[in-house]
């Protein structure tokens, strides 16, 4: 049998066949049914990342409570330019004496002082390029503003710090360490602690009990048991509230049957690891004068967006006076609890 001609010799001789690659023969039909056979790695599927669910709720890592807005009010004071402020207390002064027709004894005067709180003025910067903007907007992230809100929640974190204890180093203080409040009081001691965590329910809510007495003490009798009160804790001392007696009477039910305006506020800075659990009790306002504020010139200010070359950046300006105290009196502390 003759030898069978290649494709290339059979073309020699004018025979070409476009798209042909082998001879059909009985012996090569197998091989002939694999042409086409797969030169990549098999798959039946899709990139398993375009099956994968992304929810929609975006899940933001949250800070502890920002609770000093309910210790007190904010009140804008000048604004970002106010070097300090000032506020007079007057205090009457004098003295009587026997009445006489000749008699011009007895003076009575009021003596004005002026306390000053200096401003400090703070900043974050945000930046963005023109790329990264471009890649988050690929997985639908406006970047831009989720920037501009991550510069307003740390102005607002710093301010909180602020108006509970202040700047350092400057004329600025806070409502936990103002150094014109009373000094604190320490709570009674059972089996040589004064912690809550040994104590007893009746036992915590006589230092409760103790720390109001020295508030009363304090404002020779201006604070009363029916006055506007706020009772700050932390919130691990918050739960030990609730600890009840056998006859399922807790430190809350007591509280609420003594006082009849108090409320509860968990402030998580009332814990530090060496001063331990600090307790307070507010007087709101005494003589329809507010005890305190928070200070502050500049509640937030979004600055211009400079551009550069391919990226833009922007300012964010906020200021604080600190927590102010006006009434030093109508606050008591107690430390270690």
């Amino acid at each position: 049998m003759d030898k069978q001609l290649t494709f290339a010799q059979a073309a020699a001789y004018g025979f070409t066949f476009p798209g042909a690659r082998e001879w059909y023969s009985k012996e090569r039909l197998a091989q002939l049914a694999q042409d086409a056979a797969l030169i990549t790695m098999p798959n039946t599927s899709v990139p398993v990342e375009l099956l994968a669910y992304i929810d929609p709720a975006v899940i933001t890592i949250l800070t502890a409570p920002l609770m000093a807005r309910e210790i007190f009010t904010e009140e804008k004071w000048g604004d970002w330019t106010t070097p300090y402020a000032k506020w007079r207390v007057d205090e009457p002064v004098g003295r009587t004496q026997a009445y006489s027709d000749f008699s011009d004894a007895g003076v009575s005067d009021v003596n004005s002082v002026w306390p000053t709180r200096a401003q400090y003025v703070f900043q974050t910067i945000i930046k963005y390029g023109d790329r990264e903007v471009a890649t988050a907007s690929m997985a639908k992230l406006e970047l831009a503003a989720a920037k501009q809100r991550s510069a307003a929640t740390i102005l607002d974190i710093d301010a909180n710090m602020f108006y509970l204890l202040g700047v350092a180093g400057m004329e600025i203080y806070g409502v936990l360490n103002d150094p014109n409040t009373p000094p604190a009081i320490t709570p009674a001691s059972v089996g040589g602690s004064t912690a809550w965590a040994g104590k007893s329910t009746q036992q915590r809510y006589d230092d409760i009990l103790a720390l109001f007495g020295q508030l009363v003490s304090q404002s020779r009798g201006r604070v009363l048991r029916n006055s506007p009160l706020k009772l700050l804790l932390s919130p691990e001392m918050e739960v030990m509230l609730g600890a009840a007696t056998d006859f399922n009477v807790s430190v809350l039910d007591m509280i609420s049957r003594y006082f009849t305006d108090l409320k509860i506020i968990s402030v998580p800075q009332l814990s530090s690891p060496l001063a331990g659990q600090t307790m307070m009790m507010i007087a709101g306002e005494v003589a329809a004068m507010k005890t305190g504020t928070l200070g502050y010139g500049e509640k937030i200010r979004a600055l211009r967006i400079v551009p550069e070359l391919s990226s833009l950046k922007q300012k964010w300006v906020c200021s604080t006076y600190g927590g102010i105290v006006k009434m030093p009196f109508a606050v008591a502390q107690m430390i270690g609890i």
